[in-house]
């Protein structure tokens, strides 16, 4: 008897902390529409192909050559590439371009998943070509700031806080190449320097990012010393966060009780859980926070033109000065911004982040469950000896628990060889696990039966 096939795709997943849960709302959505949605790290996408001999696969991005080299064997398949991506706000013009595929354009892209109309006029004027779809969706991330979902993310009050708690966000992500041999600055911004003119002078914006990072605790210490306030220091999790331990260890014991140092939460939940939310310049936390509806600060350091944008910034309200950093606090803690103000937030969310409103990740679903509707049986006759050696690695780690590129020498090697292996540490560190996706699905799950 002939079986019924039941389309599936498979969500590669970056990183664990900030992309899982959008990822398991989009399979959720799915699975009502009737698609299976498998959700992998996004180093396993080749064995993705064999395991689970996929309608579709998911990606953050195709501007690697070897992941548009792979989309273009999908393609030769018969099997759809989509592209829903991690960060989609490019202000500066050349930053746009280059991100909607300027120098890559030799990916095969079926369906590209924008955050806003901005970003797809720019990939309409590539030469991807008229056949990719091109979906303004808005930040599936974003739906968590909204009910159901937020429970997702909510930390449970088990006592009445004694003081308000900020949220201080710090985004120095370049600050460490101040402190490293020249080369690995050189490499980090080697892809970026000679095509977009923003970041030609980059030295000079490490320099900045060091000195701006520098002096974050003047920030700290007013905000503790004041007295009124409990402090999340969230460092960005790209940062060296020895930097910020060495701060909270000098603090007096009586202001070391008052903050807590998190680089690893979820920033949803942390946003969700504060009363007020302090970002550094132009940062997406800021964006956050007014979806949210708690107050938010902007701190102001040297404005370099990469990491300080005019348009984000006349939506903030700035503190140049550490002395002034409590008072402003505690003013827009009682006290709603100006009206003037929150429209302009408004506008800024409606051109950049398609207006917020809970349901991106069901139009991402939406738009997958048609395409499969239609489309034709892959030939999976292409299918090589590696696809189906990898097909048994990924299957064989999942059983056990562990994710697709799982070195069990990996310990050992940072023994011996220290920060040569850092990456690939971080990377396995950051990767969804079996038990991840599992944990997320099952919360997501009852709460649409609740």
């Amino acid at each position: 008897m002939k079986t019924t096939h039941t389309p599936s795709i498979v969500i590669l997943v970056d990183c664990k902390t900030r992309d899982l849960p959008q990822a398991a709302l989009i399979a959720h959505q799915l699975e009502g529409m009737g698609v299976k949605a498998h959700l992998e790290p996004l180093e396993a996408y080749r064995g993705v192909l064999g395991a689970y001999r996929p309608d579709l696969i998911l990606f953050n991005h195709l501007t690697a050559s070897h992941l548009a080299e792979y989309s273009r064997r999908l393609a030769k398949m018969g099997v759809l590439t989509a592209v829903l991506p991690n960060e989609g706000i490019m202000y500066d013009p050349d930053d746009l371009r280059y991100s909607a595929g300027k120098f890559h354009t030799d990916a095969h892209i079926d369906l590209f998943f924008c955050w806003n109309e901005t970003h797809r006029q720019a990939l309409r004027e590539t030469s991807f070509g008229a056949d990719m779809r091109i979906e303004v969706v808005g930040v599936p991330r974003f739906d968590l700031y909204f009910q159901p979902w937020s429970h997702l993310c909510k930390r449970p009050q088990v006592t009445p806080r004694q003081r308000p708690r900020l949220l201080l966000c710090t985004n120095f992500v370049t600050a460490k190449f101040a402190e490293l041999p020249r080369v690995e600055g050189d490499k980090f911004f080697a892809a970026w320097k000679d095509r977009i003119q923003l970041y030609h002078d980059y030295w000079s914006a490490i320099e900045a990012h060091h000195r701006g990072r520098a002096r974050i605790p003047d920030f700290l210490r007013a905000l503790l010393a004041d007295g009124r306030f409990d402090v999340t220091l969230r460092s960005h999790p790209r940062e060296d966060s020895r930097f910020y331990k060495d701060v909270l260890a000098a603090l007096p014991t009586e202001q070391r009780n008052r903050v807590e140092l998190d680089s690893g939460s979820n920033i949803t939940e942390l946003i969700l859980d504060c009363d007020l939310e302090i970002s550094v310049e132009n940062c997406l936390t800021a964006l956050e926070s007014w979806i949210a509806g708690k107050p938010s600060l902007e701190i102001l350091l040297e404005q370099h033109p990469l990491w300080h944008m005019a348009e984000p910034a006349v939506c903030g309200l700035p503190c140049a000065r550490p002395e002034n950093l409590p008072a402003m606090c505690a003013q827009a803690l009682e006290a709603a911004p100006p009206a003037e103000l929150i429209a302009k937030r408004q506008a800024h969310l409606r051109k950049w982040c398609n207006m917020p409103d809970g349901r991106s990740s069901e139009r991402v679903a939406q738009v997958i469950a048609n395409a499969l509707a239609t489309k034709k049986a892959a030939d999976w006759t292409q299918l090589n000896v590696q696809d189906h050696r990898r097909a048994m690695k990924l299957k064989l780690f999942r059983s056990l628990g562990l994710a697709y590129h799982y070195d069990p020498f990996m310990p050992l090697k940072r023994i011996l060889f220290g920060d040569r292996h850092a990456i690939k540490d971080y990377a396995y560190r950051k990767s969804i696990l079996p038990a991840d996706v599992a944990k997320y699905s099952a919360r997501i799950k009852n709460l649409s039966v609740s």
